[in-house]
């Protein structure tokens, strides 16, 4: 009787031939299609770190304000922010004056925002903010502001619309929950021998009063 051989036998799916076939092309597969979408869409992985870099950083910002950030995020008035809470936000003040017989207390930080040296000076009254203001900004307008930028704005415009007219101010102070955007740099001046001025006055987000002096 003839002797079958074993191999012969057996299905060809049951064979090693076969299984090392199909592994081998399935690679040869994926390799092309790596290359292929890699040579004709290069710019996706930069782009994908690029995105990627720029979530990183957006959250090292709002893990790190600006000090500028900081000083607007202080409420004053009768919500105004205990001392304790300032120091945690702004450190350590770097000057303390107290009146005598008042439990009025100003403080006073000196600080760099955008390389710029910047003092920001916070009064307290029995323990919370009523009164915070900040000086020293590098404000660079692109033009002159003039008096016909001034008349633009009129009581009762929001905030926002102040900043969309005429830019951020020089000089920021709050006294119990009222704004005051104060604007001395690059002002078209009537009179050359004189200092221009703009000064808004802001409370629950709205202009209460304004006036400028000097302005062209």
């Amino acid at each position: 009787m003839k002797m079958t051989n074993e191999n012969e036998r057996k299905p060809f799916y049951r064979r090693n031939w076969f299984w090392i076939t199909i592994l081998s092309i399935f690679i040869v597969v994926s390799a092309t299609t790596y290359v292929a979408n890699y040579a004709f869409y290069p710019d996706k992985v930069d782009k994908a770190t690029v995105k990627q870099t720029k979530n990183v950083t957006s959250k090292k910002i709002e893990n790190n304000p600006s000090l500028v950030a900081k000083y607007n995020s202080i409420k004053t008035g009768q919500k105004g922010l205990s001392k304790a809470a300032v120091i945690d936000l702004l450190g350590q003040p770097a000057t303390s004056q107290s009146l005598p017989n008042s439990s009025i207390l100003n403080l006073t930080w000196d600080g760099t925002d955008n390389g710029e040296n910047v003092t920001i000076q916070i009064t307290f009254e029995k323990g919370k903010a009523t009164a915070k203001s900040i000086q020293g900004l590098n404000i660079d307008r692109k033009r002159l502001l003039t008096l016909k930028d001034f008349e633009k704005l009129q009581v009762g415009d929001e905030y926002n619309r102040v900043i969309d007219v005429l830019g951020d101010p020089d000089t920021y102070s709050d006294t119990n929950g009222i704004k005051i955007l104060t604007y001395e740099s690059d002002l078209a001046e009537a009179d050359l021998s004189q200092d221009a001025t703009i000064k808004i006055e802001i409370s629950d987000n709205k202009i209460i009063n304004l006036e400028q002096q000097n302005l062209k």
